[in-house]
């Protein structure tokens, strides 16, 4: 039996006569519902605003769930336990964030100008027009400027921030957006791929809400650069990429290949060994293997 977690601000009435259509654990945080709980064990667990439904779920319905702006996260499972492995696991790294926020911003802040050097290294991946998408889109920083209206975020904090910046965003992971097929026209992964749990799942699901012929645009801190092999270094004491998983320029390129999407061109930028006292906004070049931050493009066939 496969189960499916959803975090969703819910109406009662789109869930009427679904649940009989397979074997569920439904968790409610409003008073009216009943929770029912096979397993003591997740009695202990704060489950407020999430529901854990059967996997047999109808395309149908969770368009149903799509289309009414319900803010959802949706993925399967094997088993219950699974389940509560991922749940407990999504917590403590969606906390970091929550936890975290002013620290966060404030990076932007005091490393003004790595961060306008990656945004003008993106500005050569974005397409000039069109309906695009930044999962993991953060507070906005990168979506903001690169003029991305909808973004994807399992982080409240960081998400109120995002909307306050004017980006339309959806509670939810890079596993299982919460959109309908061939709906976008980009879709930028900004230093997201490394904190997802599933990256390849988290592509093949980017490439899904994709046109034909639209573009997949990760950008990342390439762990074969100096920069990513002091990150390494560092990891352990860092804040934010404690539990992240770095990746080469190479391996995205090769997810790329596994799902489906033609690699067509890269962008590199951060070329200094220490990037602490940058002063001044570096030029973009095409390629990876010299900068630490590097845009990699693939296409939708």
């Amino acid at each position: 039996m496969k189960f499916a977690l959803i975090a969703t601000e819910y109406n009662d009435d789109i869930f009427k006569g679904n649940f009989e259509e397979a074997p569920f654990y439904s968790i409610f945080d409003n008073d009216k519902f009943l929770k029912k709980i096979s397993n003591e064990s997740l009695c202990n667990i704060d489950l407020s605003k999430y529901i854990l439904i059967g996997s047999k779920i109808s395309n149908e319905f969770k368009n149903k769930l799509i289309s009414q702006n319900v803010n959802s996260i949706i993925s399967n499972f094997e088993t219950l336990n699974s389940a509560k492995t991922f749940y407990i696991d999504f917590l403590k790294k969606v906390e970091v964030f929550e936890k975290y926020t002013f620290e966060y911003e404030s990076w932007f802040e005091e490393n003004k100008f790595v961060y306008l050097s990656e945004i003008e290294a993106l500005k050569m991946a974005i397409p000039s027009s069109g309906k695009g998408l930044e999962v993991g889109v953060g507070s906005g920083r990168f979506a903001k400027p690169l003029g991305i209206s909808f973004g994807v975020e399992p982080s409240d904090r960081m998400a109120q921030i995002a909307r306050d910046r004017g980006i339309k965003v959806y509670k939810g992971i890079a596993e299982d957006l919460p959109f309908q097929d061939e709906e976008f026209d980009f879709v930028l992964l900004a230093v997201t791929i490394c904190f997802v749990n599933d990256p390849e799942k988290s592509l093949s699901e980017a490439k899904r809400v994709l046109k034909n012929g639209s573009r997949l645009i990760v950008a990342i801190v390439d762990k074969e650069s100096k920069l990513g092999k002091l990150y390494l270094k560092k990891q352990s004491h860092s804040v934010f990429y404690k539990k992240a998983r770095f990746f080469s320029s190479k391996e995205v390129i090769e997810l790329f290949n596994k799902i489906g999407v033609k690699f067509s061109g890269s962008i590199q930028v951060l070329f200094e060994d220490d990037i602490k006292d940058l002063s001044y906004v570096q030029k973009p070049k095409p390629g990876y293997g010299e900068g630490a931050f590097v845009v990699l493009i693939g296409e939708k066939r």
